[in-house]
């Protein structure tokens, strides 16, 4: 697995990382399944694990915690701070007090004495207090480096506040051209970049409703909440399931990984052939003309 440098931070992670969230980190997935991924992503190379303390009915930072409890010297974990799960629903909440109870309950899961990468997640309201609140945790030693897991109205604030390590984004082959241009304006700055949702929810899928597991059934659903004015889009992009050699998740993720602007790629599953398919695609380069065929829709 090929490392990128986190920006200016020093750090060194796996271009691909694992999405330590979703179904991953629901109790109805059992551990031992969820444990034998990671030991498959850490196997291939992977060194980056993100999560939050809102994913997964609450039980993802728990679970990651324990698996990589003894281990954690080798990886950078990064969480986030300012949603918390509240009587099942995500609330917001950027307030100091808010961020530093977030902060301290996050170490106790995790089972760590500081948080390598620690995002707000979305651009925190009001920003100085909380920005201020973090950066006292981080001369106190319980947090690394700062960044924001936004979109792009968010990023362009990341961008203009110049204080920031880090920025996570959503970057696909179904939404590119304007996350392309702040990525690269990230990497100017000299920070890393993060990518979420880079296989598209798989909306391009020829099986997306062929439901063969409960965990199926889950993503599609979240897809379909979150996600559904891109059902059409997608449909665009079904050619990617028939290139000679490769799937279209392959294809799509490595559309991803061939911008050499961002840093690594964020991907969850429960699926372990998913999971190793994803991990070679890091050695994969797409001929160009398939590239500009993608980019010409």
């Amino acid at each position: 697995m090929k490392q990128r440098p986190l920006g200016n931070t020093g750090l060194l992670v796996s271009e691909i990382s694992f999405g330590a969230g979703g179904y991953w980190g629901m109790k109805s997935f059992d551990e031992g399944k969820a444990r034998r991924l990671v030991e498959l992503a850490l196997e291939g190379g992977v060194n980056l694990f993100d999560t939050g303390p809102n994913y997964s009915g609450g039980n993802a930072e728990a679970r990651l915690g324990r698996i990589l409890k003894g281990r954690t010297g080798q990886v950078t974990v990064s969480t986030k701070v300012g949603t918390q799960l509240v009587g099942g629903r995500h609330v917001k909440d950027f307030s100091p007090q808010g961020i530093e109870q977030s902060v301290l309950t996050s170490l106790r899961r995790l089972q760590l004495d500081h948080i390598p990468l620690l995002h707000f997640h979305g651009f925190p309201n009001p920003a100085d207090a909380a920005i201020e609140t973090v950066l006292k945790l981080k001369d106190r030693g319980l947090v690394g480096h700062l960044g924001v897991s936004t979109g792009n109205a968010g990023a362009r604030k990341v961008l203009d506040a110049g204080v920031f390590d880090s920025l996570m984004i959503e970057y696909n082959i179904i939404n590119r051209t304007t996350p392309a241009r702040l990525i690269d304006a990230a990497h100017e700055a000299g920070m890393g970049v993060l990518i979420k949702s880079p296989l598209a929810q798989t909306l391009y899928s020829r099986d997306i409703f062929k439901l063969k597991a409960p965990s199926d059934v889950w993503y599609l659903l979240r897809a379909m909440r979150n996600h559904r004015s891109k059902f059409l889009a997608g449909r665009k992009y079904r050619f990617i399931n028939d290139i000679e050699g490769m799937k279209g998740s392959e294809v799509a993720l490595a559309y991803v990984l061939n911008n050499q602007h961002l840093t690594s790629a964020v991907v969850g599953t429960v699926n372990p052939d998913h999971l190793l398919a994803n991990l070679r695609t890091a050695d994969k380069e797409l001929p160009a003309d398939l590239v500009r065929q993608i980019e010409s829709r």
